[in-house]
């Protein structure tokens, strides 16, 4: 079925009727057509940091065994029931394909898995979690000193992420599960590289991703099923605002302005935006 949908992006260049300044840079609509069977949504990284039955690390407490803090782990928790779990029930009830990015070692047990793999690709999953930062000590010079570089750069990556605490809480990862209420069901499939990702969709014509899920600055945007990967094929990919966040700071925590700039930034670079309701609107008038 074809249907209409105004997708949504944030300009950088004049427009006509108004002043060329920031205040104008306000989020505007494009139109376009799709079938229904060209379109797919992408989950990124959904885990149950948050629940009762989550991951916690026995040499820590709830609140600690969390990525990015409680606050942090409640807000993607409270999207993913709110938000992204009622409208991926009722786009899948209208045959639109649902797709589940993340670790493969999220995803092994999950009875699509065998379906969405080739024999080469589950051979090839090998997917090492990685805990914390690693140091880079940047191009080989003399200058600076490299025994200088590896100090201050070791000491920085402990200041930002406690990497005695990252190592305790690395321990959850073992842990971590698809929350229940977005779990993968019926036609579902499941992604965890780029190369399976592009033949899955190549082969079944869909080009165009709406993607929910975290981190919006991270992991949806730089994962190797996320946006930047994906639009290199020349996949269209857009972001739907309200599925999606990133851990905030002090600073940014009130306006959640962290999540607000990466949308923009999708907006600017790989592809639209748009809310759940009006995507879900979009697809539900063609079938009236």
């Amino acid at each position: 079925m074809k249907f209409t949908i105004d997708l949504e992006y944030t300009p950088r260049s004049p427009r006509n009727g108004f002043p060329f300044t920031e205040s104008s840079f306000v989020r505007s609509t494009s139109n376009y057509s799709f079938q229904s069977n060209e379109i797919g949504i992408a989950l990124v990284d959904l885990w149950n940091f948050g629940w009762k039955d989550g991951p916690v690390v026995a040499s820590l407490d709830w609140e600690l065994s969390t990525e990015r803090g409680i606050s942090h782990a409640l807000r993607k928790k409270e999207i993913i029931i709110k938000q992204i779990a009622p409208t991926i029930n009722e786009l899948r009830q209208l045959g639109i394909q649902i797709f589940h990015c993340n670790h493969a070692t999220f995803l092994m047990d999950y009875p699509q898995w065998v379906g969405s793999t080739t024999e080469e690709e589950r051979k090839n999953a090998i997917d090492p979690i990685v805990i914390g930062e690693n140091v880079r000590v940047g191009e080989s010079s003399t200058f600076p000193d490299l025994e200088w570089r590896k100090s201050w750069m070791a000491r920085h990556s402990d200041d930002v992420f406690n990497l005695p605490w990252s190592s305790q809480q690395g321990e959850a990862y073992s842990q971590i599960k698809i929350p229940k209420e977005v779990e993968p069901q019926g036609q579902d499939m499941l992604i965890y590289s780029k190369g399976q990702f592009h033949r899955i969709l190549r082969n079944s014509g869909i080009r165009v991703l709406f993607y929910m899920g975290f981190e919006t600055d991270e992991c949806v945007m730089h994962s190797d099923y996320g946006i930047n990967n994906m639009h290199s094929f020349g996949y269209m990919t857009n972001i739907v605002r309200d599925c999606t966040t990133t851990y905030e700071s002090a600073d940014t925590i009130e306006g959640s302005w962290r999540t607000k700039v990466a949308i923009e930034q999708i907006e600017k670079r790989w592809g639209y935006s748009i809310k759940s309701n009006d995507l879900l609107r979009s697809i539900k008038s063609a079938v009236r």
